[in-house]
């Protein structure tokens, strides 16, 4: 059984505060980084569990507005979820 390689939007906490202004939905992440990285190993945890791979994609403050603008997206969760299942999937199957 093959496995499902699941992509997870992934921040740093140096850039946390400039991405999440830079969202148009910014205000719906947690107001702090710990607060955030509590929630989202919970859910990469549970996804685990769950039989995914999980692969962790670093939201970049100046990639990922590049690569909004190139697809024509704004700077959403939308976006954020698939840029992360495209780069995941991008590096497992080439």
């Amino acid at each position: 059984m093959e496995r499902t390689v699941t992509g997870i939007a992934w921040y740093r906490r140096p850039d946390y505060d400039r991405l999440k202004s830079m969202f148009t939905d910014g205000e719906k992440l947690p107001d702090t980084y710990s607060q955030w990285l509590k929630i989202a190993c919970r859910t990469t945890e549970t996804l685990t569990k769950e039989g995914h791979i999980v692969e962790k994609v670093y939201i970049d403050p100046e990639a990922f507005p590049a690569w909004c603008k190139s697809k024509r997206r704004k700077l959403d969760t939308n976006a954020r979820i698939t840029y992360a299942a495209e780069t995941a999937k991008a590096r497992h199957h080439p």
